[in-house]
């Protein structure tokens, strides 16, 4: 019992169970198994991208083109369908492009030494730029029903978006959890200075990353696409690397890096969907919305700062 109240997923585990409580005593129509069905479909997006951005986040890095990448790949994935494209060739093709564009983003982090929020804002305009200029500005819509079936079919009774979030998050729980890959993560971005000395690879370590964080974004992309069922480049997963940097981080994962877990970050997801279906459901401005998004990302950073600052506290203590 003590090891569950002692995990950092406890807190924002009770505080979500909270939330949800409270949005099922004041709307009638949030408790229903309809509407819980549809945030999970909601969040599949947010947490396909946020298992990349663990990911980084865990390297002490930051991916602020994730919405970018997005939309470049709904829009040319989108844009082969309308061609006449297979739509699992096309997806593959667009997970290609997302590796690529994560392939990008590793080589000048890794290469050039940049910094990952440099790098990471100017690809943001650059994969932006991209998308916008192959669809003329236009919208890409009308996909056949096939590629549809990437957001809106089901699997055994579960949405296919769900199916691919449930698949991803169990892959990438192993690859953490399990491998030596995720061990080197956790130990580089814990302490990059004792990892080098270890022999371990940090650039190649921190390419790779990038490039899952591609991959995943590209399978959140073609999801998107097929499930709204059109794509406005300029406008496509606009703003969805904030949403997704406060789930990381209010699931538990530390900005400085080295912390956080694959469920932690899941239950992160899930509050931030249910607080967006919640207002929503009040009938809440939108505003609210973006203001509950960065409240929560705000309190996550301090939540983050102040864990810091007790470590620091400890060891010097211990030290003493």
């Amino acid at each position: 019992m003590n090891k569950i109240i002692g995990r950092n997923e406890t807190p924002i585990l009770i505080f979500t169970i909270l939330i949800f409580i409270a949005f099922s005593i004041t709307s009638s129509n949030f408790l229903s198994i309809g509407n819980f069905s549809l945030i999970l479909t909601q969040i599949t997006t947010i947490g396909l991208i946020a298992i990349g951005m663990l990911m980084v986040i865990l390297f002490g890095g930051i991916d602020l083109s994730v919405g970018s990448v997005l939309a470049v790949v709904a829009t040319i994935v989108g844009m082969l369908v309308n061609s006449g494209l297979n739509p699992a060739l096309a997806a593959v093709m667009g997970i290609m492009i997302g590796a690529l564009c994560g392939a990008f983003n590793g080589i000048f982090i890794t290469r050039f030494n940049i910094p990952d929020i440099i790098t990471t804002l100017a690809t943001m305009f650059i994969f932006r730029g991209v998308a916008v200029a192959i669809s003329g500005g236009e919208w890409v819509t009308n996909f056949p029903q096939s590629f549809n079936y990437f957001g809106q079919g089901s699997i055994l009774g579960i949405p296919v978006p769900v199916a691919f979030l449930i698949i991803a998050a169990v892959t990438f729980w192993y690859i953490l959890s399990q491998t030596q890959f995720g061990r080197r993560i956790y130990a580089i971005g814990g302490n990059p200075e004792a990892a080098k000395l270890a022999g371990m690879s940090t650039k190649k370590t921190k390419f790779l990353v990038y490039v899952y964080s591609g991959i995943l974004t590209s399978i959140a992309a073609i999801t998107f696409a097929a499930n709204v069922g059109s794509v406005q480049a300029s406008t496509a997963g606009n703003g969805i690397e904030f949403t997704v940097i406060a789930a990381v981080l209010v699931g538990g994962a530390s900005i400085f890096g080295g912390v956080g877990t694959l469920a932690g970050t899941m239950i992160g997801v899930l509050l931030m969907g249910i607080i967006k279906n919640g207002l929503v459901l009040s009938q809440a401005s939108a505003y609210w919305i973006d203001a509950a998004t960065g409240f929560i990302l705000i309190l996550a950073i301090v939540m983050n700062t102040i864990q810091r600052s007790r470590k620091i506290s400890n060891k010097g203590v211990e030290l003493v």
